[in-house]
């Protein structure tokens, strides 16, 4: 009996203990599967009852093409809760959603007559879905997890060194983020890599017993021991081991630079070799050695453009070299206190056009300033930034984005300029007037000469200067805030007017005098007309002579007419007066100059001369004298 009893709490003692462990598993289960849903989906908030139930499709594959998919849940009518009156969708669902208050974001379901479902385009990745259900004011919830599975071919080094033997390699990174791989080697064997078993990055080798086949390397993806999307295959000729791709030259302060290159392999050795930059021949030198590929060398000559290269052993211990990859210059030139041109010269290597090109403008001493400015296009060498304010201190920096073909893979190399910081408020500045004033007389009115500045600077202020005929040098005449002037101090008849200007930008610079521009003046000798040449100074681009059209005034309809025109600077006007009926005639003069200005060609720019008037004899009828004059003659 005592024996049987032994046996007896022997066996309620591993029971109670097989319970337990059971128990434990159970539950590690249960918390490890509840850490991974939301509190939500796990405990209902007050308000809601967690029951009901949704269809959703657990896994859906995409392409690398077309990534982003709609996920699509449904109500599931399972007699779990009364056929609800409406239903809501919380895409995305996680902890930081608080379904006890308004205004969360959920998608309202569509009814078609038989059930509830709703639509959304997400990206992909991990999700939890929550769907609420209205049944007569109570609302039920329920959740379920999906999962969008991007389909992306993997991405392995395959080559070989001897001939013989092929190396698979496959990296961890972003492209291989597969649960299972099945490596065709071409010669009829096959091998399946699991990544748990296997973690990358992992390196393969094979033995050929004849010629070197074709590698594809398929990627899977495992859910629950089941395969459940799968990749295009990726197929490599086998190579040699590939030379370094140089794809990011940084330069800072003018004599650092920093140089990276693409997926170096785990312990190998880099070189990084400097050369002058002369052009199509350089004289390498070893600067500096790294084991991930990455560098920073400083102690440049900053007068010295350069260019770069990373060499390295293959496996089979002969040097390989990266591509080329040279420095790109940026330049300022302060146009005002308010407008710069940046310009550049892209790198002798990657040559050509880059796909993309950015120029970065930020302020110092703000990091939130920093922002894009927009280039023509990427055939851009120049961009006049006119939006300066005197109190900031600017810095610009170009990156241009190359695509290129090293041994047959595309990568994409970027290049950074140095950057550079413009002062708006320079005093060294030289602010140089590039505009044209227009002088002209208006219509009828000799007491007064219009002025019109053309002027494309950023200028604020302007002031004006004349000299007539009497005047040893230029006066000032006036200052305005807008681009014209009226100069009323002026004796019509007394010759011609010329004018200057000068520019003050925002900063309060002023600039130098401009070149001077004159008026028509307007004389006669007798019965012909003379006139001065209507010009401009050499820094204004004209299209063509000046053209000149002399108009008479009829007294009869009140009216300037146009008479004759011509290129050159006198015009005998006999005949007119020969057919006037008046006591007196009026002459004038409207040139007419053609230039080149920025954003206009072949602009035309007019200017009126002064008026003159012939006075005849009150008391003789101004034909008949000079018919009878003629007739004495």
């Amino acid at each position: 009996m005592q024996v049987l009893k032994m046996i007896k709490d022997l066996i309620n003692t591993v029971f109670k203990l097989t319970l337990k462990v059971l128990f434990v598993n159970i539950l590690s289960l249960y918390v490890a599967h509840a850490q991974d849903r939301p509190k939500a989906c796990l405990v209902a908030p007050s308000g809601f009852i967690l029951k009901g139930d949704l269809d959703v499709k657990a896994h859906t594959c995409t392409s690398p093409s077309n990534p982003n998919q709609y996920l699509s849940p449904s109500f599931r009518q399972n007699g779990a809760i009364p056929f609800p009156s409406g239903v809501e969708y919380i895409f995305d669902f996680n902890n930081n959603i608080d379904i006890t208050k308004a205004g969360y974001a959920a998608e309202v379901a569509s009814f078609n007559g038989t059930t509830f479902t709703a639509r959304k385009l997400m990206a992909p990745g991990v999700q939890w879905i929550m769907q609420i259900a209205d049944v007569g004011g109570q609302k039920y919830i329920s959740c379920r997890k999906a999962e969008i599975i991007r389909t992306d071919p993997p991405v392995a080094s395959i080559y070989t060194c001897n001939g013989s033997s092929v190396v698979l390699k496959i990296d961890k990174n972003d492209n291989n983020n597969h649960d299972e791989y099945k490596v065709t080697w071409g010669d009829g064997t096959d091998e399946v890599i699991n990544v748990t078993a296997n973690p990358l990055p992992l390196e393969k080798i094979h033995n050929y017993t004849g010629t070197l086949s074709q590698v594809s390397l398929t990627g899977f993806y495992i859910r629950r021991d089941t395969s459940v999307c799968s990749t295009n295959p990726a197929t490599q000729t086998p190579k040699n081991i590939k030379r370094p791709i140089l794809t990011s030259l940084n330069s800072q302060d003018g004599d650092v630079a920093q140089i990276k290159i693409s997926n170096p392999i785990a312990g190998k050795e880099y070189t990084l070799q400097i050369a002058e930059d002369k052009g199509a021949t350089y004289n390498w030198l070893d600067k500096a050695k790294s084991l991930d590929g990455t560098f920073s060398i400083a102690e440049l000559d900053k007068s010295k453009k350069y260019c770069y290269r990373i060499s390295a052993l293959d496996f089979c211990d002969v040097p390989i070299l990266s591509n080329v990859v040279c420095n790109l210059i940026l330049i300022s030139t302060l146009i005002s206190s308010s407008a710069t041109n940046i310009s550049w010269t892209l790198p002798t290597s990657p040559s050509g056009t880059p796909q993309q090109l950015e120029l970065l403008r930020g302020v110092e001493g703000c990091d939130s300033c920093l922002k894009p400015l927009s280039l023509f296009s990427n055939l851009d060498k120049i961009f006049k930034d006119q939006s300066l304010e005197c109190s900031k201190l600017y810095n610009y920096q170009l990156v241009a984005r190359y695509a290129v073909d090293v041994d047959g893979t595309k990568q994409y190399v970027t290049v950074t300029s140095e950057k550079i910081i413009v002062n708006p408020y320079d005093a060294s500045v030289e602010i140089i007037p590039n505009g044209l004033i227009q002088a002209s007389y208006p219509g009828n009115d000799d007491s007064m000469i219009r002025l019109i500045l053309l002027d494309n600077s950023d200028g604020k202020k302007f002031t004006f200067f004349h000299k007539s005929a009497d005047d040893i040098d230029f006066l000032e005449i006036g200052k305005t805030n807008t681009n014209s002037f009226t100069d009323i101090d002026i004796k019509a008849n007394s010759g011609e007017y010329c004018y200057k200007y000068k520019v003050e930008d925002a900063c309060g610079i002023v600039s130098e005098m401009s070149p001077e521009f004159c008026t028509l003046f307007l004389s006669y000798k007798g019965t012909t007309l003379n006139w001065t040449d209507f010009t401009f100074p050499n820094t204004i681009i004209t299209s063509t002579p000046a053209e000149y059209t002399i108009e008479s005034f009829d007294e009869n309809i009140g009216a300037w007419l146009p008479q004759y025109k011509t290129n050159n600077l006198s015009k005998g006007v006999g005949l007119l007066i020969q057919d006037s009926n008046y006591p007196t005639i009026k002459f004038r003069i409207l040139a007419q100059q053609f230039v080149d200005i920025p954003g206009f060609t072949n602009f035309s720019i007019p200017s009126y001369g002064n008026t003159i008037v012939e006075q005849n004899p009150s008391d003789v009828h101004w034909g008949s004298f000079l018919r009878w004059n003629n007739n004495c003659i």
